[in-house]
């Protein structure tokens, strides 16, 4: 989906204008043990992310969108590998994004981040 294709973008370019366009008001990101509101994660995980994810490789190992009237639920695994904070990665990545057609386009109301080595 273009508008999820368009934040992962913004995280790695530290959009924070853009990627607050394309989050819902009501959006929930849950990473790392904490669920954060739209606001929380833009003044926070938001820069840290885009640190990480410029760092890594990522190669999408799998990809299912499922579409119920305005509302896409899009499931991810990815490969993440890389060096970051001088430590090696190779890590399984998942992502769930719930997405929400608001006034004619596309907003994130949802993401779920999970990560594991793959070791």
């Amino acid at each position: 989906m273009n508008a999820l294709n368009s934040f992962h973008q913004t995280i790695v370019e530290n959009d924070v204008t853009k990627a607050r366009q394309l989050l819902s008001d009501s959006a929930r990101i849950l990473e790392g043990g904490n669920i954060e509101t739209k606001e929380q994660y833009l003044s926070h995980h938001f820069h840290s992310d885009g640190k990480f994810l410029s760092a890594m490789n990522q190669e999408v190992d799998s990809q299912t969108i499922t579409f119920k009237d305005n509302t896409a639920w899009v499931s991810t695994q990815t490969h993440t590998w890389g060096t970051y904070n001088d430590r090696k990665l190779d890590l399984n990545s998942l992502e769930l994004a719930v997405l929400q057609k608001i006034d004619g386009s596309w907003k994130l109301s949802a993401l779920h981040w999970s990560s594991a080595s793959r070791n």
